[in-house]
């Protein structure tokens, strides 16, 4: 499995995709819309995006199916529509994917939180997560669930991928910084999670989302020092700016990029971006990486 030579090879620095939602947006993505429908919609614009991706340099790129669960899908009333959705979401990736990189499955939260926030179980995020996997898993090489808020919920998802394949696993938290450090909104420490994913079947630990590049510099500094396995992390450029009903992120490239360089220095084995960053960002990243 090339991914896993991958994590093998220390003198390799995997490059993953940046931000999908922000490129959307400047192809004209209505606020509200979710982007998987687009799968079906706009089928030339996802192939565009992770074209310019795979172009700029990354390694891997994932699905646009991080809503693609039943659960995420009856918010817009579109559960009827997984397989359409996902079945394009893997033709438009795999047409334009080269040889010797890889796709990823992407998997995003529920959208449902447990009690005392929402009303959602286990049970149901388990089932969500199970029928999204089961129509990703002859398309990808790996799977990604990101952008998870919740730790039980990263649990209850990593259960559902193992139980359908035997491919490798990135689990990525997003935390928010607070005075006492990195948490997730439900209250779990950085540590507490690190610690308890070392102890999953899983390859990569990871970080997304909500932090931008400096803060994320941060929190890799206190994450290698309780994870087991390797780390990957992809910030977003910066905090978001909010002009109108739209999101902007205008962090500089080469400031983010040279945050990025200091977390390959740290240790981080998979570096990429979330919100806001770009295939020229991803470029920046290569252009460091094979300096280095």
């Amino acid at each position: 499995m090339l991914f896993h030579d991958w994590l093998k090879d220390d003198s390799k620095i995997v490059l993953f995709d940046g931000g999908f939602g922000s490129e959307l947006i400047k192809r004209g993505l209505k606020s509200g819309k979710i982007p998987d429908i687009l799968n079906i919609e706009k089928p030339e614009v996802i192939s565009d995006i992770h074209e310019s991706y795979y172009k700029a340099g990354s390694d891997m790129c994932q699905t646009n199916t991080f809503g693609s669960t039943p659960l995420n899908l009856s918010h817009y009333n579109l559960e009827g529509r997984i397989e359409e959705i996902i079945e394009n979401a893997l033709e438009n990736i795999k047409k334009v994917r080269p040889s010797e990189r890889l796709i990823v499955g992407d998997i995003g939260p529920t959208g449902e939180f447990r009690p005392p926030v929402g009303n959602a179980s286990s049970d149901q995020w388990y089932s969500s997560f199970l029928t999204q996997v089961k129509l990703l898993e002859t398309g990808v090489d790996l799977w990604h669930i990101e952008t998870i808020s919740d730790f039980k919920e990263i649990l209850t998802a990593i259960r559902a991928v193992r139980d359908v394949s035997k491919k490798p696993v990135i689990a990525s938290i997003t935390y928010k910084r607070t005075k006492r450090g990195f948490f997730t909104i439900m209250g779990d420490s950085l540590e507490k999670c690190v610690r308890a994913l070392n102890n999953e079947d899983i390859d990569v630990i990871g970080a997304n989302c909500t932090l931008g590049s400096h803060d994320m510099v941060d929190l890799l500094k206190n994450a290698i020092d309780f994870a087991d396995k390797p780390i990957s992390v992809k910030p977003n450029a910066g905090q978001p700016v909010i002009k109108g009903d739209q999101t902007y992120y205008e962090q500089p490239i080469d400031d983010f990029a040279n945050d990025i360089k200091e977390m390959i220095e740290l240790g981080a084995k998979i570096v990429g971006g979330c919100c806001g960053t770009s295939p020229n960002t991803i470029r920046a990243i290569r252009e460091i990486i094979n300096s280095l």
